[in-house]
């Protein structure tokens, strides 16, 4: 049989599977710091994982271990979520591959927005509904089921085949920092986020900003008198705004939009009749990778342009140079790149085109996943490949298509057969 005709003689099976971990509850609390759900889904992984003989290691992340990482989320609840990774060694002499996937997933909100349960978990027509099923428990779920297919094959493979199903990425990448903290590395990694089948060898970075800004509160009625904090940080945030500009008509890349600043939070003043005596902005900043710069000095060049831009801003007023702003970034992630003519992209596009018949789309991510954390810190060749639209994450009623899940276990088999070879292949 081929792998197109095993994957479709047991779809009943796949989507089950599937439908199981999408009812299953793995909710982040508090991006984290609360804590997670993501126990009960972890212990379905794990069971499946050694039913089909993987070697498992179970443990937990450590504040203690990541804090080395630049951009770490120190502070997080992790009791009782663990990461399970999967290790399927090869008899030798070939690749070593890993996939990775997290079970864990943004809260679902409103229940009353919702047109069925959020833990439905079941298919209508070609698509499955349920949180998570995009973000990205069918991702995850096909990586595993695509090793179901070569283990009971009775295909042997000659490289490791390791499979991470990692906690609190919604959090912002502790499990994956705490997978390549403790020393798990290959010749390739896959991460599974939605990308509708898509090949994505890149995606932005991002800097979080918190801009404090003081003023002199008193009564409106003699405001001028005081010092307006919103005004000032309006005055700040336009500035910012020009630099975005700037970098739009500067900054190009192949694969990715421009850079972008968006003003995500402003908190300020306590009612209509007072001069605000503080303001916060809180803003995301999204910039790309640099060709032949490490991702390390990209980040500090990206961030002292937007320390610049506040440092002129402040130096042309006489009230914010006598009271600086307070700028720190509280979270933040690194960009990464692989580029297009490495084997690992050429080799998953021959794949795609091989089971869609059809040319593979190559582009790039505009938001940040954990591929930046396997390549830039595990300095590990990493491609996002995975099922679902990207605009069902995060959102109400999320859906999965059903077709695209199954073409992603072809294509998941098709490429671990192809990089991590084989001795004996059964499919003709």
């Amino acid at each position: 049989m081929t792998v197109n005709e095993i994957v479709y003689s047991n779809k009943e099976e796949y989507i089950n599977f599937l439908s199981q971990l999408v009812q299953t509850d793995t909710q982040v609390i508090g991006h984290g710091v609360l804590g997670g759900k993501e126990k009960a889904g972890q212990e379905i992984i794990k069971q499946k994982l050694m039913d089909l003989g993987f070697e498992i290691d179970e443990f937990l992340v450590e504040d203690e271990k990541i804090k080395k990482f630049p951009g770490a989320n120190l502070g997080h609840d992790n009791r009782d979520r663990p990461n399970i990774v999967g290790i399927l060694k090869g008899t030798g002499g070939g690749k070593s591959l890993i996939l990775n996937g997290h079970i864990d997933t943004m809260p679902f909100g409103d229940r009353d927005k919702w047109s069925n349960d959020p833990f439905l978990g079941q298919v209508q027509g070609d698509v499955l509904y349920g949180l998570g099923s995009t973000d990205m428990k069918a991702s995850l779920a096909a990586m595993i089921l695509a090793a179901q297919v070569i283990k009971t094959s009775g295909i042997r493979l000659k490289g490791d085949l390791i499979i991470q199903s990692v906690v609190d990425e919604e959090g912002g990448g502790n499990g994956t920092l705490a997978c390549v903290e403790r020393g798990y590395t290959a010749d390739a990694a896959i991460v599974g986020e939605p990308t509708q089948l898509h090949i994505q060898p890149a995606h932005m970075g991002f800097l979080f900003h918190e801009i404090v800004v003081e003023g002199h509160s008193l009564h409106s009625s003699q405001l001028w008198e005081g010092v307006n904090a919103i005004d000032k940080a309006i005055k700040i945030y336009q500035s910012l705004k020009d630099l975005e500009h700037r970098w739009l008509m500067t900054e190009k890349h192949p694969l990715l939009p421009g850079p972008t600043i968006n003003l995500g939070e402003i908190e300020g003043g306590i009612a209509g009749s007072v001069v605000p005596g503080s303001c916060t902005l809180k803003t995301c900043l999204h910039y790309q990778p640099k060709q032949n710069e490490a991702y390390e000095q990209t980040r500090e060049r990206v961030n002292s342009q937007v320390l610049g831009v506040i440092e002129s801003v402040i130096n042309g007023d006489k009230w914010l140079k006598a009271h600086p702003p307070q700028v720190h970034v509280y979270q933040e992630g690194y960009p990464f790149e692989t580029p297009i003519t490495h084997s690992l992209v050429q080799e998953m596009k021959s794949v795609i085109e091989g089971v869609l018949h059809k040319e593979a789309v190559i582009e790039g991510m505009p938001a940040g996943c954990d591929a930046r954390i396997l390549s830039g810190f595990g300095n590990i060749p990493t491609v996002i490949v995975g099922c679902g639209d990207p605009r069902q994450c995060h959102c109400v009623d999320e859906s999965v298509s059903v077709s695209q899940f199954l073409s992603l276990i072809e294509i998941y088999v098709n490429f671990i057969i192809s990089w991590c070879d084989i001795l004996v292949n059964d499919f003709k």
